[in-house]
């Protein structure tokens, strides 16, 4: 859809497919929606070339465009040779983190810290780096094991783990840490990331001030279609 001063977008003098400079107006990286400004006239939606750039375009870029009739196709972003801004980048972040405290240990893998990172609608493939760390107290009366693991869309590594020993009462509040990392192909519209502490006895570890759990994650999203 074409709006505002046309008159510079046509002339009956030039061959039917020409190339032509625009700008860009505005620029949605989720679906594409997007204004260009061509010769002073004001391009609406127009289609992109399914290049790794469609997601870093912004306003203020310039644009190669490839018109044939009506119709105006973006070709690219032109830059330079020693542009700072050459072969920008053509992927997406995502990062978030959590941190509980005060919780009970549960007799099983249970969730204590979660976070749930957005995937970009075009996006088909994602790589996924998550960490936690988790402090906790046993206070029962009976040495015991903890257990601490991080979980990608339901799936993680092996669960690192301590003894928890009642005989010295240092060695009954202990340090954990999980890492996992994996590629997650065809994800959703979210990735779920979560942390899980359970117990190896089959007893609970009451609710303590110094039980704290953190959890952090960030994805690299990108599209192979």
């Amino acid at each position: 859809m074409i709006s505002d001063n046309l008159a510079p977008l046509f002339d009956d003098g030039q061959p039917s497919a020409r190339i032509r400079q625009g700008t860009i107006l505005t620029w949605d990286p989720a679906n594409g929606n997007n204004t260009v400004d061509l010769a002073g006239g004001v391009l609406t939606n127009v289609g992109i070339l399914n290049t790794g750039e469609a997601i870093a375009l912004k306003a203020g870029h310039v644009v190669g465009l490839l018109g044939q009739g009506s119709t105006w196709f973006i070709l690219g972003r032109v830059t330079m040779p020693g542009d700072p801004q050459f072969a920008s980048a053509s992927v997406a972040f995502a990062s978030d983190s959590a941190f509980t405290s005060n919780f009970t240990v549960p007799n099983a893998l249970a969730t204590r810290a979660s976070v749930s990172l957005p995937v970009p609608s075009w996006a088909d493939e994602a790589a996924v780096i998550a960490t936690a760390t988790a402090s906790v107290l046993n206070r029962t009366a009976v040495d015991d094991y903890c257990f601490l693991t991080t979980l990608i869309d339901g799936f993680g590594g092996i669960a690192s783990g301590s003894t928890f020993n009642k005989v010295s009462e240092w060695q009954s509040f202990q340090n954990l840490t999980a890492n996992y990392s994996d590629v997650v192909t065809s994800p959703g519209a979210t990735i779920s990331v979560v942390a899980q502490l359970g117990t190896n006895n089959g007893t609970s570890w009451v609710a303590d001030t110094g039980n704290r759990c953190a959890l952090s994650a960030i994805a690299i999203f990108r599209s192979t279609t």
